[in-house]
């Protein structure tokens, strides 16, 4: 289902739901303190970089309560992904289609209910099926995010607004609002990918090298740069760095506008197009070993964060406020316009821009070439 489809599904059926659930509601069950809790749900459906940014909440259970056991609760299509995270245990619900949410919903709450979770912490903002499926799961204390027009907090034992913070510390106030110490905040987790499925022509690509995402994920296309402002990039880095290899990453779905990004440099020696050719632990592995990544905001500039990566990332319609990729090596471009950021998660990010996306618009070829030059220079320094 596309986004707009899920959103309008959610604000409509699930809302109704959620207040005709709130009826049922017991207001005053008793509720296990932390060091009682054996079980702890941590759900996030949506967004791969949603899911790298939930790693330090996931840490600070695991350090704070380490006799639970912590399952991830999520998408079937971010599986993969949640399992290189420090958890025991992954739940999944294929929401893909309309019948395949359908058809596999009933055994996914039957699963979430006969683990019995002590806790579910969900990481959704406002979404009202996330906080549907934290009540089904019978867990006794259900903690999330809530405002005053959403009926999700009616099926909520505990709840956060959504402050002007970044969404590490967001979804790390969670646990805060349970009494749990969140100090010190624990850094990205590394994602443990296994060497063993990654291909030997991926092992063996040409060094130093540089990724190049020009994608954004299908949640929120606005977020991407003009793809022949990112090909002009690609000309100009190319002369500037004549030893260095850029690789192309992108899903299958992304291949078109990889292909419009690349146009005459496809057969350049130095260009090296993977997009839709990786599975998940060879985009961690290449990520790791790359000395940059040029990004729009997206999932991959997590997971780079996460691996030690330095990125220059673009940003528009979001804010790197509350996305932007964590460390201090990292290079940032953002025009923080009097619109910006636009995409909010109070109206499910789909706000249509009447600005034609100045916001990206503005950032021109020469900033993004300044800011990779800087970091490039200083990394390939290291390298000698």
């Amino acid at each position: 289902m596309s986004p707009q489809s899920l959103y309008r599904l959610d604000k409509t059926l699930s809302g109704w739901l959620c207040w005709l659930a709130g009826i049922l509601v017991r207001r005053s069950a008793p509720c296990p303190q932390p060091y009682e809790w054996k079980r702890i749900a941590v759900a996030k459906y949506m967004g791969m970089g949603s899911l790298v940014l939930a790693t330090p909440l996931l840490q600070i259970l695991r350090r704070q309560i380490p006799q639970a056991e912590i399952a991830l609760v999520t998408a079937t299509n971010l599986s993969e992904l949640a399992r290189m995270m420090p958890v025991d245990k992954v739940f999944t619900w294929d929401f893909r289609s309309v019948t395949s949410a359908t058809k596999t919903f009933p055994s996914f709450i039957l699963a979430l209910r006969r683990w019995r979770p002590d806790v579910f912490f969900d990481l959704e903002f406002f979404v009202n099926t996330s906080a549907l499926i934290a009540w089904f799961s019978g867990a006794p204390i259900r903690v999330g995010f809530h405002h005053a027009q959403s009926p999700r907090g009616r099926l909520l034992t505990h709840y956060l607004p959504v402050t002007p913070r970044h969404t590490t510390e967001l979804f790390a106030s969670l646990a805060w609002a349970l009494g749990i110490d969140i100090e010190p905040l624990p850094p990205l987790w590394k994602m443990r990918y296994d060497p063993k499925r990654v291909r030997d022509e991926v092992r063996s690509l040409p060094k130093p090298f540089i990724v190049v995402n020009p994608n954004a994920g299908e949640l929120a296309l606005q977020r991407r740069w003009m793809p022949e402002r990112f090909h002009e990039l690609l000309r100009r880095l190319l002369k500037s760095f004549p030893s260095v290899h850029f690789v192309l990453i992108g899903s299958p779905t992304e291949r078109t506008h990889v292909a419009s990004v690349l146009k005459d440099l496809t057969t350049h020696p130095k260009i090296i197009n993977l997009a839709g050719q990786l599975n998940l632990d060879e985009l961690c592995f290449v990520l790791e070993h790359a000395i940059a990544l040029i990004t729009n905001d997206s999932g991959p500039m997590h997971i780079a964060a996460a691996m030690g990566t330095p990125s220059i990332a673009l940003f528009g319609p979001e804010t790197p406020e509350h996305y932007g990729p964590l460390g201090d090596r990292h290079q940032v471009l953002y025009k923080r316009l009097l619109c910006s950021p636009c995409l909010s998660p109070f109206d499910g990010k789909l706000f249509p821009c009447p600005f034609k996306v100045q916001c990206l618009r503005l950032i021109s070829v020469d900033e993004v070439m300044k800011a990779v030059e800087e970091t490039v220079s200083s990394q390939l320094a290291l390298q000698q």
